[in-house]
């Protein structure tokens, strides 16, 4: 049996400094596997207060260990405001990185955590301000470089924490007719995504300097191939892709070098809420939602679209039939792949969060690729009986 457990004096220094309120967080948070592939940070509510933090799973020893609760709203905001939390690992693997987000005001402010995993120690604490629309921000991973977290600010800005020092950079991005994306590369540097409202302009995606924050353009598209899609790039930045609801694209050097039919079948919807490159480069990894036209249950699992014709697409699912919108959409259903690329990990506590979900729907899944039937682990994420959206 697996068993959320609290890391006591971690869960207290937390809660007495953020303070603890009283409605729920709304939660964007996607897995991430440690640097050794061990454990997996994910998303998980906390059973006293009803709140959502931040998980462990220990894959070895196989139980979880709740690291984080998330400030909840104030009970007199009106409207309410949201609170977002992502979640990400230092490269010693010893600690976490949380950063969570209230508006204020059109003044948002993004504070930062970061946690020793393990025997409970000293907890820092960051905080940054005069940011706008995080909760877009929030869809993407943490940029984390090192010892160090990028955060673009909504306006035209990008902002350098030091997590051991605490030293703020701002810097402003010049030449840029919208706000630019930061995402993390995976060899510690950043990579930059740009684009505009008309469906005609073009968008940019490339390099950016974590210390000068110089930009270096690998390929222009334009933005009629990025609608409504899950967007992909692998490790070097030299191919990106984009999985949208009834085909795959993949670019090179500002060219389509690949594209391939996703055929949704009959009277039925699909929707993907991210989209990564395997370790290889050989295929792309993309979590899905897929409903009937007009129904309230959908299915979501993980889908494999191997980049040979040849080869047929694998879907493997999930949750087999689960609360959904009328509307397709599977953007709280984000996943990722370990570091050795023989496992993936979804969690479903966002879905969760927004739809009318049975207890056995909400849990952290963790898919052996290296399976040829793809085993799954299902580690249960406990439910607060006082949470609205579980009967």
């Amino acid at each position: 049996m697996i068993k959320i457990m609290k890391t006591q004096e971690t869960r207290n220094t937390v809660l007495a400094l953020l303070g603890l309120l009283a409605l729920a967080v709304y939660i964007v948070a996607c897995t991430s596997f440690s640097p050794d592939d061990s454990k997996v940070l994910y998303p998980a509510f906390d059973q006293d207060s009803g709140a959502l933090g931040m998980a462990i799973y220990d894959r070895a020893a196989r139980h979880s260990e709740l690291q984080f609760v998330a400030p909840e709203l104030k009970e007199d905001a009106n409207p309410p405001k949201a609170s977002y939390v992502r979640g990400g690992w230092l490269p010693d693997g010893r600690h976490i990185v949380v950063a969570y987000s209230l508006a204020q005001d059109n003044n948002e402010v993004v504070d930062f955590a970061v946690i020793p995993t393990g025997l409970a120690r000293p907890i820092k604490l960051f905080h940054v301000s005069g940011l706008k629309d995080t909760g877009t921000e929030f869809f993407w991973p943490l940029c984390l470089t090192g010892q160090r977290v990028l955060i673009s600010t909504g306006s035209k800005e990008v902002v350098r924490l030091d997590l051991n020092t605490g030293e703020v950079l701002r810097h402003k991005i010049e030449a840029v007719e919208k706000d630019i994306t930061v995402l993390p590369a995976a060899d510690g540097g950043a990579f930059y995504l740009e684009s505009f409202q008309s469906p005609e302009d073009r968008m940019a995606f490339g390099r950016l300097d974590p210390e000068t924050f110089a930009r270096t353009a690998l390929m222009n598209i334009t933005n009629a191939d990025s609608d409504k899609s899950a967007f992909a790039y692998d490790w070097d930045g030299k191919r990106i892709a984009f999985v949208q609801t009834n085909q795959l694209k993949v670019f090179r050097q500002s060219q389509p070098v690949f594209i391939r039919s996703l055929t949704a079948g009959r009277d039925q919807q699909l929707a993907f809420g991210s989209a990564g490159f395997s370790r290889k480069g050989d295929r792309i990894w993309a979590t899905f939602q897929r409903k009937l036209e007009g129904e309230t249950k959908a299915s979501y699992g993980l889908m494999e679209i191997p980049l040979d014709p040849a080869v047929p697409v694998r879907e493997t699912i999930l949750i087999a039939k689960a609360a959904a919108d009328k509307d397709p959409d599977a953007t709280g259903f984000q996943g990722s792949l370990s570091h050795d690329g023989k496992a993936f990990a979804v969690d479903s506590t966002y879905l969760a969060c927004k739809n009318e979900f049975g207890p056995e729907d909400c849990a952290l899944f963790l898919v052996d690729l290296s399976s040829p039937n793809r085993r799954i682990i299902k580690v249960p994420i406990p439910v607060p009986s006082r949470h609205p959206n579980f009967k």
